[in-house]
């Protein structure tokens, strides 16, 4: 993955674990609150572990 690429997902990671954070204190924990918590863990596992390389074919 470029680095680019790898510091605007990360960026974007952290703000959204900001959101999550901050809608999790307002409104406590629901569906919404749960589905952010989702996208957030596998958003940080693809961050950490992607392989943007070609696949040869």
């Amino acid at each position: 993955m470029s680095q680019d690429l790898e510091n605007y997902l990360s960026n974007a990671l952290k703000r959204l674990e900001s959101a999550y954070e901050e809608i999790l204190k307002t409104q406590g924990y629901n569906q919404d609150t749960e589905k952010l918590k989702i996208l957030c863990e596998l958003t940080r596992e693809q961050v950490q572990n992607e392989d943007s390389s070609s696949t040869a074919r």
